[in-house]
Parts: structure tokens; sequence; C-alpha cells
């Protein structure tokens, strides 16, 4: 089977930064995810029994210090207000250990939010492979200010705050809940971020004056395409519903319910039955960087939940995407 999802301590990236137009190596360690706030209501009726629900014991083996050594070969998969997704080849003493890879890197201003989201998959872990992706790591390196990285010349045109192409995109997002004004913003992971895995640590900023940037990367399990169009969905649409009751098992809330967010599972090869229902999903979540973890019933949260997926269902049954904030 597969390597343990907490066998890599690093990760050294092919094809993703330049350095005077030249392709560089960028050797990455393991980081430190950002716990979320957690909602909490002493309404009994809204109120889950016994509080808020507790992590539960991680599965997983000590955790490794191998290295993972990955390329980026084609162009990125999908690009979200976080980061941009791109498929990448694994070194051939890895290709038989470990299922096809992504990874998801950070855009220059949103190191916090894949930290945020690399802490979700590591509250559910106990679901990845099932109902979720696996997760194989957040990893963070230090750049020079003068790397270049793809996308993020194309990111920071985004994130001006005077163009707003995307309600999703910028300050004024209506679905964050998290400060984030430009004082707030991320400014980059300093070196207190950083953790010490095994008998690595991630070198302390240079001492020579040159200004230096942070980068992020969370690896993930690729999985397939979203749902279709302009047919009927009510043979997947149960589903559905199910992998998102599993997140809810964790007091876990994805807010912002969305087509790309849905993605068709691997082969059943590769993919695990369900703690829960007792069965291999044939659909994943990802992107869990606006989710939220509260004492909320199971009850109120997949109705919460479920609401939002039959508006998003019917909206594909008939043509239409239609977004949260719509």
């Amino acid at each position: 089977m597969f390597r343990p999802m907490n066998a890599f301590s690093s990760l050294v990236i092919d094809g993703l930064v330049k350095i005077d137009s030249v392709d560089v190596s960028l050797t990455c360690f393991k980081g430190i995810s950002k716990p979320t706030k957690p909602i909490t209501t002493s309404i009994e009726y809204f109120a889950r029994a016994g509080g808020l629900p507790a992590r539960l014991p991680s599965k997983l083996p000590t955790p490794g210090d191998l290295c993972l050594h990955v390329s980026v070969t084609q162009d990125r998969l999908g690009r979200g207000r976080v980061g941009s997704v791109y498929p990448v080849r694994l070194d051939e003493t890895e290709q038989n250990s470990l299922p096809p890879l992504v990874m998801k890197v950070a855009t220059r201003h949103r190191s916090d939010n894949l930290a945020r989201e690399a802490w979700f998959y590591e509250e559910m872990e106990n679901i990845q492979g099932s109902s979720i992706a696996r997760c194989y790591g957040f990893f963070t390196a230090e750049i020079d200010s003068n790397s270049e990285v793809l996308d993020w010349a194309e990111s920071d045109v985004k994130h001006n705050p005077d163009q707003k192409d995307d309600p999703l995109d910028e300050e004024d997002d209506p679905f964050d809940e998290d400060d984030d004004s430009p004082e707030s913003k991320d400014k980059g992971i300093t070196k207190e971020d950083f953790v010490i895995i095994s008998s690595h640590t991630v070198p302390p900023p240079a001492s020579d004056g040159n200004e230096r940037s942070f980068i992020s990367v969370l690896v993930l399990e690729r999985l397939g395409d979203m749902m279709p169009m302009l047919i009927s969905l009510k043979d997947i649409e149960p589903d559905i519903h199910e992998i998102y009751s599993d997140l809810g098992q964790f007091g876990v809330e994805q807010m912002d319910v969305r087509w790309r967010n849905i993605l068709a599972a691997p082969t059943p090869q590769y993919s695990l039955v369900c703690p829960y229902h007792g069965h291999k999903h044939h659909w994943r979540v990802v992107d869990f960087d606006r989710s939220r973890k509260s004492n909320f019933t199971l009850d109120q949260i997949e109705l919460a939940q479920g609401s939002r997926i039959e508006t998003l269902i019917s909206g594909l049954t008939n043509g239409h995407v239609v977004e949260p904030w719509d």
C-alpha cells in the first residue's frame, strides 16, 4: 500500500522557482499548521452533547524522515483565492509507493490561509482517503526576494485592491472569518513558525541584508473531475450529502460549498472505506481554508450543509454554477 501520510519531513520541488530565469530546486521543510478558532454556542438545542468534538487520536506511525522529490511538469490544474494547484511527477523511487499527487502553492499573500487549510486536513485525518483527499504534509521554505515563483506575478496583480474580479479574492471577501485588512494580511511565515522535524530545521533568515520571502505548499492526493452538468444528479446527490456529513462528525462545516470543491474520488483501489458509512465514497471534498469547527449538533451541520448542496446540485442540473455569494 502507500507510504504513511506523515512519512516525509522535507520536500524538494523542481520546476516551481527560477532565479535569473534559471530553474532551481526548492527545498522545503515541514511547517506548522494554523489552528482555527472554534465557534461555540451555549443554546442547548444547537449545542452538541459532550461539547466541541475532540481531535481523534492519530492512527499514523511515528513521523518519518524521508524527503519527497517532485517536479512540476504541466500547467496548473486550477487557481483559487489561496493558491494554485499543480500536478507533479514523482521521483521514480516513489512512483509505486504513493498515489498520484498535486501540490497547492500559496500565493505570496496567503500562506496563513494555506496553513489554516492544513490544520483542517490534520483535524480530519480519520477520513483522509475516504471523504477528503489524502494530505502528505504542509511544507514551507524561505526564498530570495528575486526568486520567480510560478503564478506569483499574476496573483500579485489579482491582489491589487483596486482590481477585484472575484468576490472571494480580495479584502472585501464576504466569507472570510479572519481580519483580512491590508494591515493584517499575511506577511509571510516567520522563522518562529517553523517546526523542527527530526534532524531538519528551516535555516534562519539570512544576515546578508537581502530581503526574503516565504513559500508554502500543501501536498495532496490527486482527485478527478467536478460533477457533471445538464444531467440528473439524483444518483450522485446522496453520496455528496454523506461526505459532508462525515465532515460534520468532526464539527467541521465547509462554508463555501462550491462546484470546484467537490471532486471525483480516484479509482476504487486508491479509496478507503468510510468509517461512518461503511462503504467507499465516489466523491471527495477539498479546499478547507474557509471551513469552521463548531460545537453545533451533527443534525444542525447536516441541515446547513444540505441546503447548500441542494442549491448547488439544482443549479448544475439546470446548467448553472451557483456560487456561495449568489
